[in-house]
């Protein structure tokens, strides 16, 4: 068993259009039914390092599971109404029992998505066919901070790579801790897109 079919045991709530209507009510004008609609479950992001050497603290995440209760879900973060399929109504943490690379454990932002069966059938099939499944949130930071000493990182352009107050290099090791990006302080939530390639592996469906 793999990662993600690990991840996908851990949490009991689980997307449900029967037990969830009720929620999913709150953001429609026309009170829906449980056979108007489609639902699924997520990972919208963890506190594992992404591949651009940056994490979400679990602070972080606990601040932005409020921020992304009712947002929509596009297709690569492509901003326009067109691209709205799906809607957020339920987000919420979950702490596992597995480690991310740092030793700690594994904290995971989980929400649960509803969007209209009429008209979205070919979006539905690649869902429950495992295509269309890796996605990435779309949200401002408030920081980046080093998890080396909590200072704020800069870009230096004399080496390419980002430096922190006390030039700590993010993706360098420091006695023997690795140097990533804490992102902290969430402002805002914007989005949640389907796409290729998230930045983190453990996004999706």
């Amino acid at each position: 068993m793999d990662r993600i079919e690990k991840l996908k045991s851990f949490s009991p709530i689980k997307a449900d259009a029967t037990a969830d209507i009720g929620l999913i009510n709150e953001y429609a004008v026309k009170e829906l039914t449980p056979d108007e609609v489609f639902c699924f479950s997520l990972i919208l992001c963890d506190n594992e390092v992404d591949r651009d050497t940056e994490r979400f603290t679990n602070a972080s995440l606990g601040s932005m599971s409020k921020l992304f209760l009712g947002k929509t879900m596009l297709f690569d973060h492509y901003w326009s109404a067109e691209s709205q399929k799906a809607r957020l109504y339920r987000v919420f943490t979950e702490k596992t029992k597995e480690k991310n690379s740092l030793g700690e454990d594994l904290v995971l932002l989980r929400g649960s998505a509803y969007m209209l069966k009429e008209g979205n059938e070919e979006i539905i099939k690649a869902i429950e066919g495992g295509i269309l499944k890796e996605v990435s949130v779309g949200c401002q930071m408030g920081d980046c901070t080093c998890s080396i000493c909590g200072t704020k990182f800069h870009y230096n352009w004399q080496t390419g790579k980002y430096l922190c107050e006390n030039e700590h290099f993010k993706g360098n090791v420091y006695d023997g801790k690795l140097c990533v990006g804490d992102l902290v302080d969430p402002k805002d939530a914007y989005e949640v897109s389907f796409v290729a390639v998230p930045a983190q592996k453990g996004a999706g469906v």
